[in-house]
């Protein structure tokens, strides 16, 4: 039974069946790893696409960089080498991906130094933090392209593969970390690219070998087992920081669950709405910022204690920012009160009807603004607390609030914000100059800054 199984299975994943000849995979890998004409300028041009869809936040046009990059096949030549033992091949690709890498990110550092949209779009800050998944996926797929690559009919593995492992945007990530002169970009973003690159070239070396691609020169038994180990810790070195990371988020994930789940539980039932929230590790503090009616000392210290009940929150102090805002009425209240009081004159005249829910709907008008204010400001914080640090170093935190005033008809609008930054470390006036125009631009209002060091 044991042997039927083994037999089914190795007639399942048999990757000797309809592999193409040893001289068709050699050509293919020698064409991929190619560094001139067709490949450069296609090269160039992927580097400006991704450019632009990542300046741009285009998922779509960050893909058809991927789709058309020829990055893949200069590392897939260098696991060639590897698995041939072809020494004079190895060094020719390994310089070949050393002048893509280094094209592609002074490329794009021109690119963003010149664009007129400096500020870091969602998809460049998804590639600054690589975690353990991203050495998954790296593995995985490179598994399938060099798969793909061997066989006798290639399909559309290569293109998959290209979108699934992502060479291109990580490089000009970096590009945009140069020119903003920000080493969470460049360094991050590298690291992405090298995690990828790696496990490409590793998972391609573990495929030709398995399906006994013949070697180049003679090598002795001694000299493969010393490659197979020196292979083995270079991707334990990698993996190592990816692990670091991924632990990181993964903790930092289930800490917000548990901070959600306790501010539903113990504020959303009030008379008072959670505007903000962040847990300051210098401090060992977790930060609310409400409005609404104010919390007694004696409910403070009933919700103190009730941080205890969460495991990642437990020996936090809690320090509530509020302000009696009990004057401002919710759309959503007044609208209660509008239809509770349309049934309390409902004996009454059509007249009398009409007045009070004019009445009613004049104060809604009045109060709704400042709560959707309200409601606009605690997004835009929330923004720019996640990506200002990765942009400004010396950023620690934010208090802000839009100020209202009067248009030529008398309406309010919300064209000015004051706001208390504090920083870490003082920053210099160029850092000052490029901070108040990324604030401007993220908060879409004028914004008058005041500076403190923590």
């Amino acid at each position: 039974m044991d042997s039927s199984l083994k037999k089914i299975f190795g007639e399942l994943f048999n990757l000797h069946k309809d592999r193409a000849p040893f001289e068709e995979i050699a050509e293919r890998i020698y064409s991929g790893g190619t560094l001139k004409g067709t490949n450069m300028c296609i090269l160039v041009l992927a580097i400006f696409i991704a450019s632009i869809g990542l300046n741009m936040n285009s998922v779509a046009v960050i893909i058809g960089a991927m789709l058309i990059s020829p990055l893949m096949g200069v590392i897939m030549s260098i696991g060639y080498g590897m698995a041939t033992y072809d020494t004079d091949y190895v060094k020719e690709s390994f310089l070949k991906l050393i002048f893509q890498v280094t094209l592609s990110v002074l490329t794009s550092a021109l690119y963003f130094t010149l664009s007129p949209i400096d500020t870091a779009s969602s998809e460049l800050l998804a590639r600054t933090e690589p975690t353990i998944w991203d050495v998954l996926i790296a593995v995985f797929g490179g598994l399938a392209g060099i798969i793909g690559s061997t066989r006798i009919e290639k399909g559309n593995v290569i293109p998959g593969v290209a979108i699934a492992t992502a060479l291109m945007p990580p490089l000009c990530t970096a590009g945009f970390g140069l020119a903003t002169q920000s080493p969470k970009f460049f360094f991050g973003a590298l690291y992405l690219f090298f995690i990828n690159s790696v496990f490409i070239c590793l998972t391609t070396f573990v495929i030709l070998k398995w399906i006994d691609v013949p070697a180049k020169n003679y090598v002795s038994e001694g000299a493969f087992k010393r490659q197979r180990w020196g292979l083995t810790i270079l991707g334990i070195v990698v993996i190592i920081p990816s692990l670091f990371v991924a632990y990181r988020s993964v903790s930092d994930h289930l800490t917000q669950v548990q901070v959600k789940n306790y501010i539903d539980k113990n504020f959303n039932t009030r008379d008072s709405q959670v505007v903000a929230y962040r847990i300051t590790p210098n401090k060992d503090e977790l930060e609310i910022t409400i409005v609404g009616k104010n919390v007694t000392p004696e409910e403070q210290a009933e919700l103190a204690k009730k941080i205890n009940e969460y495991p990642r929150l437990s020996g936090l102090k809690l320090d509530i920012i509020q302000n009696d805002m009990t004057g401002t009425v919710r759309t959503e209240d007044l609208q209660n009160v509008i239809n509770t009081k349309w049934a309390d004159v409902g004996g009454a005249t059509l007249e009398k009807t009409k007045e009070e829910l004019k009445k009613y709907q004049e104060r809604s008008l009045l109060y709704a603004p400042a709560y959707q204010r309200y409601t606009q400001d605690k997004k835009v914080l929330a923004d720019i607390r996640a990506k200002a640090p990765l942009l400004f170093p010396q950023f620690a935190a934010i208090e802000a609030a839009s100020v209202a005033s009067e248009d030529a008809k008398g309406n309010v609008v919300y064209k000015h914000m004051l706001a208390v930054v504090s920083l870490k470390v003082p920053m210099s006036q160029e850092e000052i100059t490029r901070f108040q125009r990324w604030i401007n631009a993220e908060t879409g209002m004028n914004v008058t800054i005041m500076y403190q060091n923590m």
